[in-house]
């Protein structure tokens, strides 16, 4: 697979799809999972910063992510925190995920 970083104005919620699926997406994106995508991209938006260390930022990637998919309290759940470290310790130690988590990163990130 291929990355491929393309300097056009920013589309929301589709412009991920590729890097995370492995694929091209079409129209076949039902309106449920468009909107999951930009409350995704909404919380990054507000929480991730330039100056948060890469673990700070993956674990605020993923929290957006299940507040995304389950809702907000399941993320915020005390019980959620092993899980959530869980998983960022995984997409640290994948090469793959851990580059598509850093362009995450730096499109979202803000001062």
């Amino acid at each position: 697979m291929t990355t491929e970083i393309r300097k056009t104005t920013w589309t929301p919620a589709k412009e991920f799809l590729p890097l995370i699926l492995g694929k091209d997406v079409g129209a076949e994106l039902e309106t449920e999972e468009i909107a999951k995508l930009e409350l995704f991209e909404r919380g990054l938006a507000n929480e991730l910063k330039k100056d948060d260390t890469i673990e700070q930022a993956m674990t605020k990637i993923v929290k957006m992510a299940l507040a995304a998919e389950f809702g907000a309290s399941l993320a915020a759940a005390k019980s959620a925190k092993p899980m959530i470290e869980t998983i960022t310790r995984g997409i640290m130690s994948d090469a793959q995920l851990r580059k598509q988590a850093l362009i995450i990163i730096d499109r979202f990130g803000h001062a």
